[in-house]
């Protein structure tokens, strides 16, 4: 299962596994895996994330019988938050929102 950000009729998406989707958008303050936003509002909070998360520490890989977590890479919020930063702008040139789920 993933999560994908977009902005209709602009490049690239962005994808991300749940649990990591959960970990950005919650740094992102959504607490849904799923919604919109105007793209103005959405790039102030990638911004505010990107200025007030401190740097990402990742974590281990996990595998609990049948359950495997890959875990995260250290800096892969800040790396996908850039991302995300890109996408908003993007969008708010183009006049379109950002939706992700």
């Amino acid at each position: 299962m993933s999560v994908t950000f977009t902005a209709e009729l602009t490049g690239e998406p962005v994808d991300m596994a749940n649990s990591n989707a959960a970990r950005v958008l919650g740094v992102l303050g959504y607490v849904e895996s799923y919604g919109d936003e105007d793209a103005r509002v959405f790039l102030g909070r990638v911004l505010l994330a990107l200025a007030l998360d401190p740097e990402d520490a990742g974590r281990p890989a996990v595998t609990d019988g049948r359950f495997i977590d890959c875990g995260r890479s250290e800096g892969y919020t800040q790396a996908r938050l850039q991302e995300l930063h890109r996408l908003a702008e993007d969008a708010q040139a183009r006049g379109l929102r950002v939706t992700w789920g």
